[in-house]
């Protein structure tokens, strides 16, 4: 009775073979339905059934957002390296925001990211306000504290795009998802998301 909706982002300063400086990784419950990466620089589904059932729009729709935050996530990275006073070496951004839907139709949004494998900023969406996980973080929460109508839209995409995306990828792979049992990925708690990104990444730095 419970679904998921993930989006994974990965953002690198240095990046290699199999390794891309930017990638986003679209998940149902424990399908990766499509990706995005640096290199290919085109969203692609990665289901038989996202790709039988839904046309070219909607990947044209994914590439543009992911291409837009690709230039934003390369923007952070110079902006947190000036703030932990970082000059060069290795460094992860990782954002992880989506939605559950559990059996009495209750929807849990949430956004969350992190720096280093640290937790960075988290979304509040009540008082559509960020919670800093650090000295560092702080800097950035009140910058992104102050952009009112991105955190409205933060808030709406959470609660309310979020589940209608859900549920038209649950229909489009509603067999395949219905044999399933409980995913994976919707196991750990509400404070364990950064535990999933860097699960997931060093799986894709060992090419798995």
């Amino acid at each position: 009775g419970l679904h998921s909706r993930r989006v994974l982002d990965t953002v690198v300063s240095e990046s290699g073979p199999g390794l891309p400086w930017f990638s986003r990784v679209g998940y149902v419950d424990d399908q990766v339905i499509y990706v995005y990466t640096s290199g290919m620089q085109r969203a692609e589904p990665r289901t038989v059934w996202m790709a039988q059932n839904e046309g070219p729009e909607l990947w044209d729709v994914r590439t543009w957002w992911a291409q837009r935050h690709q230039k934003w996530y390369n923007a952070s990275l110079n902006t947190l390296s000036q703030l932990y006073n970082q000059s060069e070496g290795f460094h992860i951004i990782q954002t992880i925001f989506g939605c559950d839907l559990w059996e009495d139709d209750v929807i849990q949004g949430f956004y969350q990211d992190s720096y280093d494998r640290r937790d960075f900023l988290t979304f509040d969406k009540e008082t559509m306000t960020w919670v800093a996980a650090d000295i560092g973080a702080q800097i950035s929460k009140r910058r992104w504290d102050a952009e009112v109508d991105d955190n409205e839209r933060w808030k709406h995409d959470l609660e309310e795009r979020c589940t209608e995306l859900l549920s038209r990828e649950i229909e489009c792979g509603k067999e395949t998802l219905q044999r399933k049992g409980r995913p994976s990925l919707q196991m750990a708690t509400r404070n364990s998301h950064t535990q999933q990104c860097n699960v997931y990444f060093s799986a894709k730095r060992l090419g798995n």
